[in-house]
């Protein structure tokens, strides 16, 4: 028998603010059990309804989703993905990098999302998608597959006599999607790449998708074949982290002018969601052209939850562990109670990550104390009085939340790598412009003085380069374009920008070129000097930046969640500079922005004394790298937890870092008891009823 209590004892706080994060549906897993039906209902209904407008008269619709911050509305995208999945494609765009790419980056996006294989179904978006063309109802897949390419294109130019763009390679490049060996390169046209001259010859196109006229053209492609298949579902959120303007304020209006540009070019079968925090929409509306906002068809709110509903999002959480738990508990939040919710909210009314919070402060205060805080008196009692009529304590408060914010943030640092690492597999997934904006993003979060965009000025590839001024006047172009007559004009744009500069870094994975070409010999005359540098990332510096980057994502659309806080972007810099997470990327040791070190110890380890700091083993760390990184992690988590159950921590621990087995893990376990920063509290019994603590920093 196990009680509920034990079972809280020994696992992750169900509440587990690492979980909090909405963000990209197509890059997030959300847990059914823990969807609540009657929340945000009402909205839900709504955009089902304009969609099946949209099936039935082909008419695009743009709605717009406003909601306060911890409201949902990144995670109600993710719901309706999931409920009309199998009526609709549905495509995902965050913040673009900079306004001039903005409809390549609505492409690209586009393209990226209709890649991906929605939850139950074994094809692509993209490939369900295609089938509902009329060259494939009118004859089988089986038989295009055996090569009649020419009379695929035929029949549906036929279908399509006027209004496609480019019709010839663009159904081309359709067909090319059925081959299994040239649909990799069939999605990188599509979406945008800058593909080099085999690339596009085994493509049989003449150039790639290459600037914001023939980005829009393609989309509109979409578009008007559209009406044959599915319609698609364009949803843009994360709207607080896009350019910014003059004025200071987001750039609201060029998305605006997209949208009217879809409504005023009548590309058919699109539904948009624009997802935006209603103070953000408040504070810009006034400066957005009228015309423009006309083109919203409806404004949905998402409203506070009631308390009932928040008592449904607990027993979500809660539901794993009760299930296990022998004698069943007798409510479904137990052992939390009703009592805190109306004690907290008088109103009646919270966000759904208010009430998600509270869960977690109360559960940790379990965990700490093994024992729930002192109910507070239920709403409309009398305080009790003590001797003679004197009133007595006033109602108890919420425990305080712990101080572990530096090991919280590891943590999700932590989680978030570990998704991008399975998502973020190559460089060129991110385009130039994208690279750069991540690159800028932690340069501000490291205080180095005076990053700005651009340093190629008054040319297309402005976007692709930054400039900062630590030690000196330092410019860096970024390009990852493998089409090398494009990498040749980003020579030609650095030789008129060399003299502008002291140091000069250029970054790029991809290859130079043969020595005859005119970018290679550009390249090698520039790079000559001294302080001109070519720099090849590496995927793992790639992906710390864009882990950073999801993490201001979220912290501008104030969605971040660490420990009980909820840091915006200053705080988030702060929490970077002080976890020296980013200690041991390359690309900054590269760029002289970080010294050449290892990673510091974790966030955690650095709370405790030095002596405990270091293993207790004279010469060489014995820790393999994968190990090292399981040992932060652990100090981490304990750190936040407290209290876990051995088995659970070596488990959770092998899910998180990969490569390790169950020996590796112990061996770190058992290094952090032997530094005193672990304790593990009953060594003799059975390894699955064994608990773990966390022994705090003396003084």
């Amino acid at each position: 028998m196990t009680s509920l209590d034990q079972l809280i004892q020994r696992n992750i706080n169900p509440f587990d603010p690492t979980t909090f994060k909405p963000g990209n549906f197509w890059q997030e897993t959300q847990d059914l059990h823990q969807e609540v039906a009657s929340i945000h209902q009402g909205v839900l209904d709504d955009i089902e309804q304009a969609l099946d407008a949209v099936s039935q008269d082909r008419a695009t619709r743009t709605l717009l989703l406003a909601g306060d911050s911890g409201s949902g509305k990144s995670y109600l995208l993710g719901r309706l993905k999931r409920r009309l999945r199998d009526r609709a494609c549905f495509v995902y765009i965050g913040p673009w990098p900079d306004s001039q790419f903005l409809w390549r980056h609505v492409l690209r996006q586009t393209v990226d999302s209709l890649v991906q294989v929605p939850e139950g179904q074994s094809d692509p978006q993209l490939i369900r998608w295609l089938r509902g063309l009329p060259a494939f109802c009118d004859r089988s897949m089986a038989k295009w597959v055996l090569g009649e390419r020419r009379l695929f294109v035929r029949d549906l130019r036929a279908s399509y006599p006027t209004g496609i763009y480019n019709a010839k390679e663009f159904f081309g490049v359709l067909y090319d999607l059925t081959h299994l060996e040239l649909r990799p390169l069939a999605y990188d046209w599509l979406r945008g790449d800058d593909l080099d001259d085999d690339d596009l010859k085994a493509l049989r196109v003449r150039q790639s998708i290459d600037s914001e006229d023939a980005a829009q053209k393609m989309l509109s492609n979409f578009g008007r074949i559209a009406a044959s298949t599915q319609p698609m579902v364009l949803c843009f959120d994360n709207l607080d982290n896009i350019p910014l303007l003059p004025s200071g304020k987001p750039d609201l209006q060029s998305l605006l002018s997209v949208n009217s540009t879809i409504h005023n070019e009548k590309l058919s079968n699109f539904l948009i969601l624009i997802s935006i925090i209603t103070s953000t929409w408040r504070q810009n509306q006034s400066v957005l052209q009228p015309a423009d906002v006309a083109r919203l068809h409806d404004k949905l709110v998402l409203k506070t939850i009631n308390l009932d509903q928040a008592m449904a999002l607990w027993a979500s959480r809660l539901h794993p562990l009760h299930l296990q738990a022998d004698p069943p508990p007798k409510s479904a939040i137990a052992p939390l109670s009703r009592q805190w919710l109306e004690h907290k909210y008088p109103g009646g009314k919270t966000l759904p990550r208010s009430a998600l919070m509270l869960g977690q402060q109360l559960i940790q205060y379990f965990k700490e104390q093994r024992e729930m805080p002192a109910e507070p008196a239920p709403t409309g009692a009398v305080p009790p009085t003590g001797k003679g009529g004197v009133t007595g304590s006033p109602r108890p408060k919420p425990p305080p939340p712990l101080p572990n914010l530096r090991a919280s943030f590891g943590l999700v640092w932590q989680a978030e790598y570990q998704k991008v690492i399975q998502q973020l597999t190559r460089i060129s997934q991110l385009s130039s412009p994208e690279l750069i904006r991540r690159l800028q993003e932690v340069l501000e979060a490291l205080q180095v003085v005076g990053v700005k965009t651009p340093f190629l000025k008054r040319t297309k590839f402005s976007a692709y380069s930054l400039v900062h001024e630590q030690p000196t006047h330092t410019g860096i172009v970024w390009t990852e374009d493998r089409n090398m007559q494009t990498f040749f004009y980003v020579m030609r744009a650095c030789e008129k920008a060399m003299k502008e500069c002291d140091r000069l870094y250029l970054l790029r994975a991809e290859k130079l070129g043969k020595a005859s070409t005119k970018g290679y010999k550009l390249f090698k005359q520039i790079f000559a000097y001294a302080h001109y540098l070519h720099v090849q990332p590496d995927l793992k510096s790639v992906q710390m930046l864009e882990t950073y980057h999801r993490l201001v994502n979220a912290a501008c659309g104030g969605e971040l969640v660490v420990g009980q806080t909820t840091p915006n972007l200053a705080k988030l810099q702060q929490l970077m500079r002080e976890s020296e997470l980013l200690n041991g990327c390359s690309l900054l040791q590269e760029l002289e922005i970080m010294d050449e070190m290892p990673r510091s110890p974790s966030p955690a380890s650095t709370r405790t004394s030095q002596k405990r700091s270091k293993p207790p083993v004279s010469g060489k760390n014995p820790l393999t790298g994968a190990q090292q990184a399981a040992h932060d992690h652990i100090l981490n988590l304990m750190a936040t937890q407290s209290l876990m159950g051995l088995q659970v921590l070596i488990d959770h621990a092998q899910t998180q870092i990969g490569n390790l087995s169950e020996a590796d893990v112990r061996q770190v376990v058992d290094l952090l008891c032997d530094m005193q920063s672990l304790k593990i509290l009953d060594p003799q019994a059975k390894l699955q009823e064994q608990l773990i603590c966390w022994v705090p920093q003396d003084g």
